[in-house]
């Protein structure tokens, strides 16, 4: 028995070494507050290691390098989040730069994104992020450029709650936003993830947005309602400091949208660059 344990603290913590080396891709600023790597470390030992077993223990150097800096403020991670630029996809999605970061999003349905990309780029398609997070200001962009681009405005898009991302399949370079059977292969991985397809709505066919809410309106969602996660305490036992983190950075891109916005009007010239 003690060997079957011991067996798999190893395990655990070499598993731990590779997560923290290689990390999930477009690393999250949550991992320091989702538990769920030591919960799962901390379940493989079912009876006390000999302190002199533990101690004769050795330890790749990957591990010592991702120890916790204590000077790194978390807070401050809003302002690497990826951006990019008007036209970057060859579309006109109006001055103010769009938030690309798939950290930005609500960490269930960031997963589930992920698992998108993942499962497309396995079917050989592979997909840009054009939109993840977008503030109350976008939102406001957007409404005003007409009905094409959206009907809904500021608070009343899933965007504003980190629940919808933008996406476009890319081959040579190129975005495929006409390849009417390039996307409905995109929709149908989505839906099997259980997203919600942009590509069955008739007004506007949006087939690059995929939404995820548990089943809330955005009046839901604006009233601070969140959606059941099945097995949430289990999977995301973080989830309640996540989001609080999440809503400071949120707040933070509201905030330098906001202002921009107020300086656009006032220099109509002024054109903001992608990071």
């Amino acid at each position: 028995m003690r060997a079957w344990v011991l067996s798999g603290l190893v395990m655990s913590l070499l598993l731990g070494v590779s997560h923290l080396s290689h990390g999930q891709p477009n690393t999250s600023p949550f991992d320091s507050y989702d538990c769920r790597f030591y919960m799962a470390e901390v379940a493989v030992l079912v009876e006390p290691i000999p302190q002199a077993v533990l101690d004769a223990l050795t330890f790749p150097d990957e591990l010592i390098s991702v120890q916790p800096q204590p000077d790194v403020d978390p807070t401050e991670q809003w302002k690497n989040w990826s951006t990019i630029a008007n036209f970057s996809f060859g579309m006109d999605r109006g001055n103010m730069p769009m938030i690309t970061d798939l950290n930005s999003l609500h960490p269930y349905f960031r997963d589930k994104v992920y698992q998108l990309l993942q499962r497309c780029e396995s079917a050989g398609i592979t997909l840009a992020i054009v939109e993840a997070y977008r503030t109350p200001a976008k939102q406001h962009e957007y409404k005003t450029m007409g009905k094409k681009y959206t009907r809904s405005g500021a608070g009343k898009s899933k965007h504003q709650y980190g629940m919808a991302i933008d996406v476009v399949p890319v081959v040579d370079s190129v975005a495929q936003w006409k390849n009417i059977a390039l996307w409905k292969k995109v929709g149908a991985i989505g839906e099997q993830l259980g997203l919600r397809w942009g590509g069955r709505w008739r007004h506007p066919f949006d087939p690059g947005h995929f939404e995820w809410t548990g089943g809330l309106t955005a009046v839901e969602l604006g009233a601070g309602k969140l959606p059941i996660i099945s097995n949430e305490k289990f999977l995301y036992p973080c989830l309640e400091e996540d989001l609080q983190l999440l809503r400071i950075y949120w707040s933070h891109w509201t905030t330098e949208q906001s202002i921009w916005a107020h300086h656009q009007e006032a220099n109509p010239s002024l054109v903001p660059s992608a990071q």
